[in-house]
């Protein structure tokens, strides 16, 4: 067997030092992701400096490798002979190679093979991973070694070296290089692929087994930075570019994902863990949206679009919703703070009609179809309910727009609505026309269903509400002295026609009986507050009935001090023409 002697080991150990100090211990700064195509990474010693050839820093190796060396040397007949009889026997070897044909030939191990130290230079177990192809070297003198391998030698028989279990563990787990690369195989002799870990540490080796070093690694979940041996660290609290895609990783080297907070901002990473610059979430009524940094913002006044529609925030960043005035025009959105485009859409009793650029029109006094059901707008634009009067004719609308083929009553007087939507007065429960007890009986019912003070042009004349002007003259609609549908006026216009003296006349205070109505205030100066109406109930007892700011409602009271005179104003006094009644109500309280 050919024989190596203490000169050969000595200079191959100062070979391999040597090697190891002009190498590059660059800081990891290309990209690897392990599902990324390899050709897409780059060695960071391309990139980055290299240390300077007069470096003159100590390569640190493992410290157990001793027994591994140990072995290589038994092995290779190093124990126990001098350096003479190392030379002659070289000598002999050569004869033997030429002359002896059954003799497997000696290799010998080519110092490119042993002048790098690609492998887990601190590998803790690297007694176990003995190859011929690699061999590692720990710190120690070689004078010390040479001791530690005659005391070895000479306890161990030649017959034992190769067959040794460790020499069996030894073949079948091991870091060995080929072609420039650096390879491992596992204890089952599997190369070792993709994110592995050895002896506590971690590697990442390509599809083809080679050692990735000067790399950045990313699994699904962490970030790693492989060094110059090829070891993966972690890298905390960071930012980093892989690939030119940015991550964050926490404070344990994974990366983050979905909306996160880093400092006093908030990013939003992508199932994969990427930065994202395209953010755009609705939340709690509100828009958030990131910059071109990520950094996720809630922008005021801000149009934007998500998912094919059109959404708008206000001055507190919240989504606008219902109408608004924009600029110059008008838009609507939607109870979820969808702008409205090509349709129809109902806001604050309003309809509006958008066109694709989700400008709106607001139609007034105007039929419109919504949803397969028919309505109509007043003057100002609102839609309306209720028994209205259009163009002549009564028609009975509800939220479902115009009715039909139905009965309903409002403001005391009962329609009947045929097939077409157009209501029909039905007579009262009192029969004559001209019916004081008519009057009063609207009054009382009134009274009974609970209607309260309301001046409101739209809910004076509802089921609900009324005003005392109004609860006159919707009284005397239904006692037959107006004809149905008239308009609901107020002081002024009672006023007025007492003055022309066709629906009714002024009397005087010691004229006034059951029926006869009384209306303070000053002509032209009595609208609101300034002016109350209502009727004389009972002359007897002094009593009035009629609409009561003060009592929220329909009420019987006395005559004085309750017909605003205590106010100070003039009180007038009017008698209904061709009026009949039989004073059912006279003594009702």
């Amino acid at each position: 067997m050919k024989k190596v002697n203490k000169t050969i080991l000595l200079a191959s150990t100062l070979f391999i030092s040597q090697a190891i100090m002009s190498g590059t211990y660059s800081y990891a700064e290309e990209d690897y992701k392990l599902d990324v195509d390899e050709s897409l990474s780059e060695d960071i010693g391309e990139k980055e400096a290299s240390t300077s050839a007069e470096d003159n820093s100590i390569a640190t190796y493992d410290e157990d490798n001793l027994d591994r060396i140990l072995s290589d040397l038994e092995e290779m007949g190093y124990a126990n002979t001098s350096e003479k009889e190392l030379e002659a026997s070289s000598e002999e070897d050569k004869a033997k190679e030429s002359g002896e044909k059954e003799l497997a030939p000696e290799q010998e191990i080519p110092l490119k093979e042993i002048s790098g130290d690609k492998g887990p230079a601190d590998d803790q177990n690297a007694k176990e991973d003995t190859s011929k192809d690699i061999i590692y070297y720990d710190n120690s003198s070689l004078d010390d070694i040479y001791k530690e391998v005659e005391a070895h030698e000479a306890n161990t028989s030649t017959s034992d070296r190769g067959n040794s279990s460790e020499g069996r563990s030894a073949s079948k787990s091991d870091w060995y290089e080929e072609d420039s690369k650096v390879y491992h195989k596992d204890s089952q002799g599997n190369l070792s692929k993709g994110l592995s870990e050895i002896d506590g540490k971690k590697y990442y080796f390509a599809n083809d087994g080679s050692l990735q070093t000067n790399k950045k690694v990313l699994t699904n979940d962490s970030y790693y930075e492989a060094s110059d041996r090829g070891i993966l660290s972690t890298k905390a609290n960071a930012w980093v570019k892989v690939n030119g895609k940015t991550y964050r990783t926490d404070e344990n080297g994974k990366i983050y994902k979905g909306l996160t907070k880093v400092g006093n901002d908030y990013y939003n990473f992508d199932g994969n863990g990427v930065l994202t610059t395209d953010f755009k979430e609705i939340k709690d009524g509100k828009l958030y949206i990131s910059n071109k940094d990520g950094k996720i913002t809630n922008p005021k006044n801000f149009w934007v679009a998500i998912d094919g529609k059109t959404y708008r925030s206000g001055d507190d960043g919240k989504l606008v919703r219902g109408a608004r005035n924009i600029g110059k025009y008008t838009y609507v959105f939607d109870k979820d703070g969808v702008m409205a485009q090509n349709k129809g859409i109902m806001s604050a009793g309003r309809f509006y009609k958008t066109d694709k650029r989700g400008v709106a029109t607001n139609p007034k006094n105007a039929w419109f179809d919504y949803n397969g059901n028919k309505y109509h707008t007043n003057v100002n634009g609102y839609v309306q309910e209720g028994v209205w009067e259009i163009d002549g004719n009564y028609y009975y609308f509800t939220s479902n727009g115009l009715q039909k083929n139905t009965e309903v009553t409002q403001g005391g007087v009962t329609y009947k609505v045929d097939g077409n939507g157009l209501a029909k007065p039905v007579d009262n429960n009192i029969k004559g026309s001209k019916n004081l007890d008519k009057a009063m009986e609207w009054m009382f019912t009134a009274r009974r269903a609970g209607l309260t003070y309301d001046m409101h042009w739209k809910n004076r004349n509802s089921d609900w509400a009324a005003d005392c002007s109004s609860a006159v003259y919707r009284s005397l609609i239904y006692g037959g002295f107006l004809k149905q549908g008239s308009a609901v006026g107020n002081t002024e216009t009672l006023f007025k026609l007492g003055a022309a003296g066709k629906v009714m006349y002024e009397i005087s205070e010691s004229e006034i009986r059951y029926g006869d109505i009384f209306v303070s205030g000053r002509p032209g100066a009595s609208a609101g507050a300034a002016g109350h109406t209502g009727f004389i109930l009972n002359r007897a007892n002094d009593t009035i009935i009629h609409m009561s700011y003060g009592q929220d409602g329909i009420a019987v009271t006395p005559r004085k001090g309750y017909m605003g005179d205590s106010s100070g104003l003039p009180v007038r006094y009017y008698r209904l023409v061709g009026a009949d009644s039989d004073r059912l109500y006279e003594n009702k309280k």
